[in-house]
């Protein structure tokens, strides 16, 4: 299936595409990217996007050693072990996006 992304975001999610063994080829296309993955779908696509954002956000930040995890990361103890290991870290920090969604579970906990 063919998805577009932007060209400041394509480097991270081919990075995601190639940490999770997917396979792809791209064309860029001006301000945009094409994406053509076989046999995942749009949701699976869709955290592949967010865990770009994630990869973006660690490399822009003053700490790139420690991992950004999403909501759906860090409320997923086995998806949050995994990354953790993988990153050798014992911490992490969250996406901002999903700051507030973290903030507001943690309240009602």
């Amino acid at each position: 299936m063919l998805r577009k992304v932007s060209t400041e975001l394509h480097p991270f999610v081919t990075w995601v595409l190639e940490r999770d063994g997917i396979p792809y080829s791209s064309q860029n296309k001006g301000g945009i990217v094409e994406i053509r993955t076989e046999n995942i779908s749009s949701r699976r696509f869709n955290n592949v996007v967010k865990d770009a954002k994630c990869e973006k956000e660690r490399c822009e930040s003053g700490c790139p050693d420690i991992p950004v995890l999403s909501y759906r990361a860090a409320m997923n103890a086995e998806r949050m072990d995994k990354l953790l290991e993988f990153y050798g870290a014992n911490c992490f920090v969250i996406l901002k996006e999903d700051e507030q969604k973290f903030i507001d579970v943690a309240k009602n906990i």
